[in-house]
């Protein structure tokens, strides 16, 4: 036997040899010669064919034997062909063939059949109407690319998708950015925290209705509001400074608010001013009437007067027995310096005493020193402007509109109707966001005729009009995939189309969807082999070649391998090839998998008594 195998491994000029040896072995037929050139010219560009480099692999490098499977374990050619590239079936029936064709359609093969001596019509005439649905007399010219596309699309075919070409969905420019969507939501959504439902809708409706000049008047002082009254809720006095400043805003206390404020500020000053003076200390019960006449004697010893030990003045007289009770720095005053200290500390003491009456009568706690004085006239300070601004507020809302329902009566009010407005400057109008989101759904509802709306472009109008931001970017989602759905329908409508154009009955079973084993989606090709060799398909045209009659066939007839990845040798009752190196020796040294049919139980003989040449079982062969 003529060794055909690759001996300088798989390299382009070694498989381009290999090419050449395989067609020496037959009679130099112009088809052989047209295959060998075609092949050539593939291998050099790169463009190996599978099946024929499986081949060339297999020769090169051959498997151990395969251990035997008990007779009680029939192999399926369908599930050997799963593991298999090169298989030779021996001893099966044409109704076995057609089974055995069956299934690999069924598993959505496209397969050759062919044979030595020309298109095998007997065998395709056996075939059932269901898988004689899928034969034709040429492969498909699509391209594989786009014959392997179809059926993707087929295979994943839904009724969802079917139903796309009538329907109409929305182009993209008339849909809502989902961004916008989701702010428009959110400000329609939003509630004002601590305003009550009448002030939230009415008050933006004001708001709205004014010129910008006077909304932006009436935004200044609600923030105003906002921050005074914010800042009377953050201080550690608010607890008796909130319901003090209550009663302000309605004019209540507010000459005894004011006078405490002024007194404080007084006696802060005041204390300030007398821890740098000298130390005065009572010794005595001091009289109700002693600021005054201390007061008196001061203003004598101001204007020149002079303290005498002998016939004193009339208000040294007067001043000297309050005098005595008191010492400053340790002894009785007696200078002017030393008096002023006593008047100036009488006059702290009754300040105090005013401050405590006004802060019992409003129910403030009252101060004891200079810092709890400088804490309540900040505190103070805090209250009046939040008053102030408050009383604003109310001017400028009491006048928003005319027979405006919107009042701010005491202090609560008006922080819920300036936290309102600050809402509706900082992120507009709810109600107005919720119209946008109305407006935007009777557009998108109208963007297509009535009738031909899509589930998914429904969901996008009903997101729209519930005000679901969420919603519609899922809608949106789903109309892309309703997008491609239809772009799919599309294609796969051309692509059907166009192979119904060559093959109406391929066309018809696979767009059914029913055919071989219930897939409908493999397709068999009868052609005779001359003609297969002469044009050679196009790579992944097929995925199986079967050739009938193999027994009587050379080792050119192994050109086939050109054709698709997979080759299954048929062996019948043919006069059986006894010169030369045949097709079945090469499969045999290439361990290919050698299978019997149900009918083939026992070895047929040749028509001159030999047994035939095809192994039980595989074997792993040296160079014969």
């Amino acid at each position: 036997m003529l060794d055909v195998r690759v001996s300088d491994g798989p390299d382009q000029e070694s498989l381009v040899a290999f090419t050449d040896r395989l067609a020496a072995t037959g009679r130099a037929r112009a088809a052989l010669r047209a295959a060998r050139t075609r092949i050539a010219e593939d291998v050099r560009a790169g463009r190996v064919p599978a099946g024929l480099g499986r081949l060339a692999l297999s020769l090169n490098t051959p498997l151990p034997p395969r251990p035997r499977r008990p007779s009680e374990e029939p192999e399926e050619l369908a599930s050997v062909l799963a593991e298999e590239g090169l298989v030779v079936l021996s001893g099966a029936s044409d109704d076995e063939l057609v089974e055995a064709l069956d299934a690999l359609v069924g598993r959505g093969m496209r397969v050759v059949v062919t044979a030595a001596d020309g298109v095998p019509r007997a065998l395709r005439g056996r075939l059932p109407p269901a898988l004689a649905a899928h034969a034709v007399e040429k492969l498909p010219s699509l391209d594989p690319a786009d014959l392997r596309r179809l059926r993707r699309l087929l295979a994943t075919s839904t009724p969802e998708r079917r139903i796309r070409d009538r329907q109409e969905l929305p182009s993209s420019d008339v849909l809502p950015a989902r961004e916008d969507i989701a702010g428009c939501c959110a400000r329609a959504a939003r509630t004002i925290d601590g305003a009550d439902a009448e002030e939230a809708r009415v008050l933006p409706s004001l708001l709205r209705d004014l010129d910008a000049e006077r909304r932006a008047a009436v935004t200044q002082v609600g923030r105003c509001v906002d921050r005074s009254v914010g800042g009377l809720n953050a201080s550690s006095h608010a607890s008796w400074l909130r319901p003090a400043v209550y009663q302000l805003v309605h004019n209540v206390h507010r000459a005894e608010y004011e006078e405490l404020l002024s007194l404080a500020a007084q006696q802060r000053d005041g204390l300030e001013r007398f821890t740098a003076g000298p130390e005065v200390i009572e010794t005595g019960p001091i009289p109700a009437d002693a600021a005054g006449i201390v007061r008196g004697y001061l203003s004598f010893l101001a204007e020149g007067g002079r303290s005498r030990t002998y016939f004193r003045p009339p208000a040294q007289r007067e001043a000297q027995p309050v005098l005595n009770l008191f010492l400053v720095d340790g002894s009785v005053p007696q200078s002017e310096e030393e008096v002023g200290a006593v008047a100036f500390h009488l006059d702290l003491a009754a300040r105090h005493r005013g401050i405590d009456r006004i802060c019992q009568g409003l129910g403030v706690p009252t101060p004891h020193g200079a810092d709890d004085l400088r804490e309540l006239c900040d505190a103070l300070d805090v209250g009046a402007a939040a008053a102030r601004s408050v009383g604003a507020l109310r001017h400028d809302v009491l006048f928003l509109h005319q027979g405006s329902p919107i009042v701010v009566p005491d202090l609560p009010a008006a922080e819920r109707v300036a936290r309102a407005i600050v809402d509706y400057d900082d992120h507009g109008d709810p109600a107005e966001a919720a119209d946008e989101l109305d407006r935007q759904a009777d557009e998108l509802a109208g963007a297509v005729p009535a009738g031909a709306m899509a589930p998914e472009h429904e969901r996008a109008v009903a997101a729209l009009r519930a005000h679901d931001g969420d919603a519609y970017a899922e809608a949106l989602d789903e109309l892309e995939a309703a997008r491609r759905d239809a772009a799919d329908l599309q294609a796969c409508d051309e692509l059907l189309a166009r192979l119904r154009a060559e093959a109406p009955a391929l066309s018809d079973a696979w767009a059914a969807g029913s055919g071989a084993r219930g897939n409908g989606y493999g397709l068999l090709c009868f052609a005779g082999s001359d003609a297969l060799l002469s044009g050679l398909p196009a790579a992944d045209s097929a995925d199986l070649v079967v050739v009938l009659g193999a027994g009587a066939l050379s080792a050119d007839a192994l050109l086939l391998t050109a054709v698709a990845p997979r080759m299954v040798a048929v062996v019948g009752d043919e006069p059986r090839a006894t010169s030369g190196t045949t097709l079945l020796e090469v499969l045999n040294q290439a361990s290919a998998r050698f299978l019997r049919g149900r009918a083939g139980s026992t070895p047929e003989a040749a028509p001159d008594g030999d047994a035939v040449a095809i192994p039980a079982q595989n074997s792993a062969r040296g160079n014969d």
